[in-house]
């Protein structure tokens, strides 16, 4: 019995591989025998039944569902199949040809599931969205040792909806949890009393990176819906709105959307508040003393700070007790090529968790060709003052001239890799000095510890937990790579003069 020629038959026949698949793509037989088309009702299951009858066509069943203006998502999911069914999704039409569909999902599991939202590649829209379970062997199946002629499964649709769980009252902090079943989403609203010239809205103690967009009228689903957003790489993520010159600010219910745009697979706490005025609230503006480490890899963990700014994310080394701080120099470059405006210090106050944006610094000085930048912590993470006397925690410079190859290095930084979520936590590797190579200013090291994205600026240490240079970029051939280390030795002289000098005070 030939239904069509399916990922099995493609298998099977490897000889005739590239004739059997350009006839899949051109012939009707790759088409769905969509049939009678049978609307779904948003959460409440439909048992449904696919037969396999011997004629051309894959055996399907097709279905209609309809999208609302306020979704954000939508689930549909296959369960009590007893074969493996395949979805095709396709908004407008009828999935007919498989290739061209606009979703699909073509697991070995029996039961496939497809979660679409407003931030999905193709983004879902509201309308009329048809969605087709296909049968796509060439085969019967077998069950209990039987071949059946027909797939009885059943099939659910589900609608994440933009209604706001909670109310807010200015002033008063909320906590909420962004889960994966939501598409880590959410709405607030909270009113906003006539004669307020401004407010602000300000997410913190989350250990996500979380974008707020917000309108009146309707909760926004996406960017191009808000009225106002904010989407740093901050996950303490603060939203402005009103207190512009010649403007009078839009009073009565505000919609706030919350979402982690990066990660989908573990819930997220997070509080917020909304405070009438400019200022940021006292809640969130008190900046708590550096921890005493209890030992010397405790204060190089203290001393390995997560570097945030407008145009990325990379790692830093405190050097002084006042706060002074190198990285690379692309790590806080704006896309224009100019420093960033803003530039955010956070610190490690646990090794479970992704730092504390507790700071913010300005650039000192960089030096492009050796790819370095100075800074300097000044303010808290909301412009307030350090307190009286505030000390951070600092490396210790170490020999890098002395290092010979075959030694061992150590790395801490916050690599892309090391979290599951939309930030990460501090992460340890190690290796080996593999190699030096002359560069222009001074000699790299090279290593063979592991070295990604997000550990540029970070910590290259010796068994003394001193500081032997900064990890700067990688070379990647045919998946072979080797990292290259800027030693404390290319740091420029008054840098170093400068560190001094902040430590003998």
């Amino acid at each position: 019995m030939l239904y069509s020629l399916s990922r099995c038959c493609c298998v099977k026949l490897k000889i005739i591989l590239p004739v059997i698949c350009l006839f899949i793509f051109t012939s009707p037989l790759y088409a769905a025998k969509t049939g009678k088309t049978e609307e779904l009702a948003a959460g409440i299951p439909k048992t449904a039944s696919i037969e396999l009858a011997a004629d051309f066509g894959l055996p399907s069943k097709t279905f209609s569902f309809k999208v609302p203006k306020n979704a954000y998502g939508v689930r549909i999911t296959l369960s009590n199949s007893s074969a493996d069914l395949d979805l095709f999704i396709n908004h407008g039409s009828k999935p007919d040809e498989l290739s061209l569909v606009d979703f699909s999902s073509e697991e070995d599991d029996y039961n496939e599931s497809i979660f679409i939202t407003r931030q999905s590649e193709s983004p879902l829209e509201s309308g009329i969205y048809y969605v087709s379970a296909v049968y796509q062997y060439d085969y019967l199946p077998m069950i209990d040792g039987k071949r059946v002629e027909n797939i009885d499964f059943s099939i659910k649709y589900e609608v994440i909806t933009s209604e706001p769980e909670a109310v807010l009252r200015p002033g008063y902090a909320r906590s909420l949890v962004l889960k994966p079943e939501n598409g880590m989403f959410a709405v607030v609203s909270v009113d906003i009393p006539r004669g307020t010239a401004s407010f602000r809205i300000d997410v913190f103690d989350t250990d996500a990176d979380i974008d707020i967009f917000a309108s009146t009228k309707t909760a926004a689903k996406s960017r191009d819906e808000a009225m106002y957003a904010s989407e740093s790489m901050l996950g303490s993520e603060s939203l402005h709105i009103g207190g512009y010159s010649g403007s009078r600010l839009t009073t009565g219910r505000y919609y706030i959307s919350l979402i982690d745009q990066l990660a989908k697979e573990l819930p997220r706490e997070l509080s917020i508040i909304v405070t009438l005025g400019e200022d940021a609230p006292g809640k969130i503006t008190e900046i708590p003393r550096m921890p005493e480490p209890a030992d010397s890899f405790e204060s190089a963990v203290l001393s390995t700070i997560e570097v945030i700014s407008g145009n990325g994310k990379g790692s830093g080394c405190l050097l002084s007790r006042d706060g002074l701080f190198v990285t690379n120099w692309h790590v806080v470059r704006g896309a224009d090529g100019s420093p960033s405006d803003e530039i955010f210090a956070a610190v490690s106050l646990s090794v479970y968790n992704p730092p504390v944006e507790m700071f913010s610094a300005q650039l000192i000085d960089y030096n492009e060709e050796l790819d370095l930048a100075l800074l300097q912590i000044n303010a808290g993470r909301y412009g307030q003052s350090l307190p009286f006397g505030y000390d951070f925690p600092y490396y210790r410079l170490g020999d890098s001239a002395a290092l010979r190859i075959g030694q061992p290095l150590g790395i801490l930084g916050y690599p892309e890799v090391g979290g599951t979520g939309s930030r990460t936590s501090i992460t340890f590797t190690s290796g080996i000095v593999s190699g030096f190579e002359a560069a222009p200013g001074c000699s790299l090291i090279k290593t063979d510890a592991s070295i990604s994205s997000g550990n540029s600026g970070g910590a290259v240490i010796n068994a003394y937990y001193e500081l032997l240079g900064i990890p700067g970029y990688i070379m990647d051939i045919n998946n072979d790579k080797m990292g290259y280390i800027y030693p404390v030795t290319c740091f420029p002289e008054e840098w170093i003069d400068r560190i001094k000098l902040a430590n003998d005070r």
